[in-house]
């Protein structure tokens, strides 16, 4: 593929994804109840609150976000440069080349 076009993949992509994410409810019942170790032992794990803090960094609610889960300071920032540097991998990897 052409790199114009997979930058163009990657805006289009990025844009939906964010839009989709942006409407999920963070107050939902369902987000609440998400985390596997506290339905089984019934006590918060260390990443309890983690899903409701990103959706809520995505909504620009950062103090919501840090009420959720105060390492998302630290792994929000993480995750997007890990997710922007596959991209990145993706983009300019050559058409031929086997990764």
């Amino acid at each position: 593929m052409e790199m114009r076009f997979k930058i163009k993949l990657f805006i289009v992509l990025n844009f939906i994804l964010w839009i989709i994410l942006y409407f999920i409810p963070i107050d939902t019942p369902m987000l609440q109840n998400i985390c596997i170790i506290k339905r089984i032992t019934g006590n918060r794990c260390f990443n309890c609150g983690m899903t409701r803090a990103f959706l809520s960094i995505l909504h620009f609610d950062f103090r919501t976000a840090y009420a959720y889960n105060a390492r998302v300071i630290i792994v929000f920032p993480i995750t997007i440069m890990l997710y922007l540097y596959h991209w990145y991998q993706y983009i300019k990897r050559e058409e031929g080349s086997s990764k």
